[in-house]
């Protein structure tokens, strides 16, 4: 049963019960209970705080023993209170005695043991540093409470035992702390049965005296039968310097750099810090408890063993699998470190050596690149030691001195003879800094070398000098180079004396401008220099270019552009405007303000008056295009229409917006699109191709033409010149060919006859031309000689120049006209076939080249007995053609070296003449055998391009065929057979 707060029952009452006499009365047992709880209790504490001082070092231990302490002291209090309730609750029994801080107890009959078991029970309540209570949920105040509440709460025992006593401790408790209380004791209360259930809270309290405690409270619920809550005795302790000592170990761990891991004498991990977390790869939360090998596994570097001795460096595995070099140490924790006690764990203290490793290889890279970057210094670079010792030197100062480092190391500086050079060195080693510039003469060398010296001092790691540093620089041929750059300047200004074009210096922030002696001469002025402003320079501007050189100037100096480039015209002084073209460059700041602009400027009057020209001609040639009758066209490389004429425009009726870079197949009709582009492919490999196509007409048919396409080289690119012919006529005169083929048929002897006659003619024609073109050119060549004879030193050396040019024309045009001639004799001479012995051809033929050019040494290697059946004469002329051409082409060969032999090639039974001369890209090679067709300029090698084309119709009259095989720079092969299945070589 509870009793209120302040309840007393009555003594005499109590004296008349039986349960009051000394035999067996439950006081006297509640006495002697008290007294061995009082015992027990103090020897606790007294223990305890031994223990504590004794373990003071370690925080962690101490801390522990507290709580281990505290535990059995709470055991033992619940256990009393516990009897002590079941003395003073049976029928028989005495109410229970007065406590300290609570209300008048009734007094027990027994006079003598109640106050001596009151008193030691009181006398353990003070000296108790722990607060003892029993809560009574029933009036929310306590039956009993020690006296150190009254110190906590700030209120009276007497206050704290009345009814609602508990809201004092309540009001020094947070709201949060409190409800969490309840929630474990109401949670704990669910538990069936109504056995006493131990619980244990820790919670802030503001206590009157010491400020804000941590408070651990061990409570004992004690239930009714039904298992509601009966009581609470309990047991608090302050725990605020325990807490003070774990956040201090907490944050003295946090802050150490090392990994720290304790562990207890089963080697369980009781705490790590923040570092080891990271090093390991486990949360403290999951290695506590854990077995050290498994969070702390160390193992070889090399074997891969695990290693146990901490002597022993090692790797150490995290949980991720990765590895970290480490070093580690190990002590124990003792209950008495200085005195030998038990031993209560161990501590480890881990190295992470990760980043010593990666210091000792970032030193090793930077003494690496240090030897790298000394090693290919343009300068000498040596250390000395305090006895002038060289120590070390680079590769360059053994250039300088004509030596190798291996000789240089370990030099005694004391032989040089130069005391200038010595007392620079010396002055290092007395913390000076020194220079030394002037003549050395090497030991190894009588050659004087300008030396520029400098020298430091070498300090070791105490600061001390040591030794010194020199650099090197030889100045000899900069100083040569300082000579020639004097003479490049003297040159220059001479240059610029001398050329045609002036130069320019203006200023900016004075506004004034400084001209040349060439620009003032084209001025009309004669001065060395004149300086004048740019408002007085745009003055001599001619008004229609004033804006467009204004606006040039203002985006260079806005840095819209990279230089300064403007075309204008300029008056000297007579007021005649010339054509100039002027360019400069602005200097700038740090700021990137201009602060000067230098340029030249040129006259370019005659370019313009050339450009003028140009203009006039392309006027003209664009009237005459637009002038043809028939369509004209310009295709690019890419099959582009870019250029046409205005009968293409009235044709199509497309407008020029539309033709412009129109696609070549969109002018014909859907069906000749590919032959149409085909046709320009053509055109670009081969040089020409032709093509009956149909042109579109919106809404209009189609018309038939003939377009025939020439490449020709516009700008450094190949376009496609293509004409077109109307062939409506011819496709009507087709029709009418078709009805008419009887007909035909009947005239097809009249009409072969005439055109046999038609052929003759057109020899005989081309025969009388190409006599009638001779006489011109005699005339020409006649009349440039006697100007060459008569005038020649009438004539400056641009003229006789022209004339050469003119005469040699004439030349290359009557080589021309006999070329024609060949060729047109070759298709119309009948084959006299006989056998020709080719190698006595060859060796006649070679030996006219060498007469012809007697300064050539050239290999010739002709293989004996090449006997074919053919026409002797033409023979000769293919030989001639070939063999002059591998001679010609090998005229820029060091060694020139050209083979006539027999070979097979691809089946086929030839002839081959081989060369090491100029070769020939293989890509145009069917342009090879054409008229015309040359793939190399007059400038390299003078030809008609005639002389393969000839060389080709002999050998087809003959019924052969010819081809060629060449490299660029790697000679040439050029083949030909007779039409005979076996070569008459040797006789067979």
């Amino acid at each position: 049963m509870t009793l209120e707060p302040g309840h007393r029952p009555d003594p005499a009452k109590v004296a008349q019960h039986p349960a009051s006499r000394p035999a067996s009365s439950p006081t006297g047992r509640a006495a002697r209970a008290a007294l061995l709880y009082a015992l027990a209790a103090t020897a606790l504490i007294v223990g305890a705080d031994r223990l504590a001082a004794m373990a003071s070092t370690d925080s962690t231990s101490a801390a522990l023993l507290r709580e281990s302490l505290s535990g059995v002291l709470i055991a033992l209090t619940s256990l009393f209170i516990f009897f002590l309730i079941r003395s003073t609750t049976r029928p028989a029994a005495a109410a229970p005695m007065p406590l300290v801080g609570a209300a008048e107890a009734p007094r027990a009959v027994d006079e003598t043991a109640a106050p001596e078991a009151e008193g030691h029970f009181e006398e353990a309540l003070q000296k108790n540093q722990h607060l003892l209570y029993r809560f009574n949920p029933a009036h929310e105040c306590y039956d009993y409470i020690s006296a150190r509440a009254a110190e906590w709460l700030g209120s009276p025992t007497e206050v704290l035992c009345a009814p609602g006593g508990w809201q004092y401790f309540a009001r020094r408790t947070s709201t949060e702390d409190l409800g969490r209380i309840w929630a474990s004791i109401g949670e704990a209360l669910r538990a069936p049965g109504n056995d006493p259930i131990e619980v244990t809270h820790e919670y802030r309290l503001d206590s009157a005296s010491a400020g804000p405690l941590w408070i651990r409270d061990a409570m004992t619920l004690l239930r009714h039968p039904d298992g509601t809550l009966k009581a609470i005795i309990g047991t608090a302790s302050d725990q605020t310097a325990e807490r003070s000592a774990r956040e201090n170990l907490r944050i003295t761990l946090c802050s150490i750099g090392e990994a720290v891991i304790t562990a207890d004498l089963q080697d369980r991990i009781t705490l790590m810090n923040a570092v080891a977390e990271s090093l390991t790869g486990w949360s403290e939360d999951e290695a506590r408890g854990q077995a050290l090998a498994t969070v702390l596994r160390i193992v070889d570097e090399v074997t891969g063993e695990v290693v146990s001795d901490p002597a022993r460096p090692g790797l150490l595995i995290d949980r991720n699998g990765a590895s970290h070099p480490i070093t580690y140490s190990r002590a124990p924790i003792r209950m008495a470190p200085h005195d030998g006690g038990d031993t209560l764990g161990s501590v480890l203290v881990i190295h992470d050596r990760t980043e010593e490793r990666l210091q000792r290889h970032a030193l090793a890279t930077q003494q690496t690149h240090y030897r790298a970057l000394v090693e290919n210094a343009p300068v000498g670079i040596f250390h000395y030691t305090a006895d002038l010792l060289i120590s070390y030197c680079n590769g360059r100062l053994a250039e300088i001195l004509q030596s190798t480092p291996e000789r240089l190391q370990g030099i005694d500086l004391h032989i040089l003879s130069d005391e200038a050079i010595l007392s620079v060195l010396q002055g290092a080693l007395a913390g000076q800094r020194g220079a030394y510039d002037g003549p050395f003469i090497t030991p190894v060398s009588a050659n004087i070398h300008v030396l520029s010296i400098r020298v430091a001092p070498e300090y070791d790691m105490t600061g001390a000098v040591c030794g010194g540093i020199g650099i090197v620089e030889d100045r000899t041929a900069f100083l040569e180079t300082e000579a020639q750059l004097r003479d490049t300047k003297e040159r220059y200004v001479l240059a610029q004396r001398g050329t045609n074009e002036g130069l320019w210096d203006w200023d900016p922030d004075g506004g004034y401008l400084y001209l040349s002696t060439r620009l003032l001469s084209l001025l009309g002025l004669n001065s060395d220099t004149l300086r004048t402003t740019g408002t007085e320079w745009l003055k001599l501007l001619h008004p229609d270019d004033r804006a467009r050189y204004h606006d040039d100037v203002v985006a260079h100096l806005r840095g819209e552009t990279d230089h300064f480039e403007s075309e204008y015209r300029i008056a000297d002084k007579d007021g005649r405007f010339h054509w100039v073209l002027a360019r400069g460059l602005a200097h700038r700041n740090q700021q990137g303000r201009v602060v000067r602009m230098v340029g030249s400027i040129g006259d370019i009057t005659a370019r313009k008056v050339a450009e003028e020209q140009l203009k006039a001609e392309r006027d003209f040639s664009r009237g005459l295009i637009d002038g043809l009758p028939a369509p004209f066209f310009l295709f690019d490389q890419h099959g582009r229409l870019v250029l046409w004429n205005r009968f293409v425009s009235e044709l199509t009726g497309l407008s020029d917006a539309q033709l412009l870079n129109a696609e070549a197949e969109s002018l014909v009709i859907q069906e000749q699109e590919p032959v149409m582009a085909h046709r320009i492919e053509s055109a670009l490999l081969t040089g020409e191709t032709s093509a009956e196509v149909m042109l579109r007409r919106i809404d209009k048919e189609p018309v038939p033409f003939l377009v025939i396409g020439r490449r020709v080289i516009l700008g450094g690119k190949p376009h496609i010149v293509g004409v077109g012919t109307d062939l409506t006529e011819r496709k009507f005169a087709e029709r009418a060919i078709k009805r008419l083929n009887t007909e035909l048929e009947r005239r097809v002897a009249e009409r072969t006859s005439q055109l046999s006659a038609a052929l003759n003619e057109l020899e005989s024609f081309s025969y009388s031309v190409s006599h009638d073109l001779r006489a011109p050119l005699r005339a020409i060549e006649g009349y440039s000689a006697i100007l060459g004879s008569d005038y020649g030193d009438k004539l400056d050396d641009e003229a006789k120049e022209l004339l050469r040019r003119v005469r040699a024309a004439v030349h290359r045009m009557g080589q021309l006209i006999d070329d024609l001639l060949t060729l047109s004799r070759v298709s119309r001479k009948e084959l006299d076939r006989r056998p020709v012995d080719l190698s006595v051809l060859a060796h006649a033929i070679c030996e006219e080249l060498r007469q012809q050019e007697p300064e050539r040494d050239v290999r010739v290697d002709i293989a004996p007995h090449l006997e074919v059946e053919g026409d002797p004469s033409l023979m000769r002329t293919v030989l001639e053609n070939l063999l002059g051409n591998a001679w010609k082409f090998t005229g820029r060969v060091e060694h020139p070296e050209i083979r006539f032999e027999a070979t097979r090639h691809e089946g086929v039974d030839a002839f081959v003449i081989r060369d090491n001369g100029a070769g020939f890209d293989m890509r145009y090679r069917e342009n090879l055998f054409r008229p015309f067709q040359r793939l190399h300029s007059d400038r390299e090698f003078p030809g008609t391009g005639i002389g393969l084309a000839t060389v080709a119709r002999i050998v087809r009259r003959h019924g052969g065929e010819v081809w060629a095989e060449g490299e660029v720079g790697h000679g040439a092969s050029l083949y030909f057979s007779i039409g005979q299945t076996a070569l008459l070589q040797n006789g067979h």
